[in-house]
């Protein structure tokens, strides 16, 4: 801040013969702080970077446990002999409809198949499999060769009206323990090379810049 003092000039006589002469006296400048570039530092963008640590934190949470689930279903896959069935057709709807997805009890010994049971079994001569619900269970013939713990099964789908044209003999069959619509059709994408590419190049990023020394100032 420059301070202004002022002083008048006079002639040999005393009279007055200038006016008012501003002389200015500078004050010292009001030092800054700069950094080391010259620049005047800029302000750490507090929110900014809150922000983007809770985005990374919720990420990684995702994606930890996705990881997890994953283990557990592979554990319990293992342990348990559970698997999983997408509906390709709608011959079980509207409980079951197309694109949905069951997991299912492998290898439920046959004669503990009850009426009602939606089970899946191969079809002869068929490249997939049937899925459709029991309605009635027969002995079979023990001279058929198929062994005491055979069982013939009548099956029907829940939107037809009639039975399957063929019956089943088998000695064991895979059976639904829980079903949900829709989920299907995310197990199908899932299950396509470009999604696994594209999953573990979202992950190799993600890990990157969760991990990536952040420039502090």
């Amino acid at each position: 801040m420059n301070t202004v003092s002022t002083t008048a000039t006079h002639d040999r006589d005393g009279s007055d013969v200038g006016g008012e002469t501003p002389i200015a006296t500078a004050s010292a400048p009001v030092p800054t702080r700069r950094s080391l570039s010259g620049r005047a530092p800029r302000r750490p963008r507090a929110n900014g970077s809150r922000a983007t640590r809770l985005i990374k934190e919720v990420l990684l949470l995702i994606a930890g446990i996705g990881g997890i689930l994953s283990v557990l279903w592979l554990v319990a896959s293992l342990v348990f002999g559970l698997s999983i069935v997408i509906f390709m057709t709608g011959s079980m709807s509207p409980t079951l409809p197309t694109g949905a997805a069951a997991i299912v009890k492998d290898a439920v010994p046959a004669a503990e198949l009850q009426v009602g049971d939606v089970v899946t079994v191969p079809r002869e001569g068929q490249p997939l499999p049937v899925t459709h619900r029991i309605v009635d269970i027969s002995p079979v013939d023990p001279l058929s060769g198929a062994g005491p713990e055979a069982r013939e099964l009548t099956l029907r789908g829940d939107d037809n009206d009639t039975n399957d044209r063929d019956t089943y003999i088998v000695t064991a069959a895979d059976r639904v323990i829980v079903g949900a619509p829709f989920i299907g059709h995310a197990l199908t994408i899932m299950q396509t090379p470009i999604f696994f590419g594209a999953l573990t190049l979202g992950v190799m990023l993600l890990v990157i810049w969760a991990f990536w020394p952040v420039r502090t100032s």
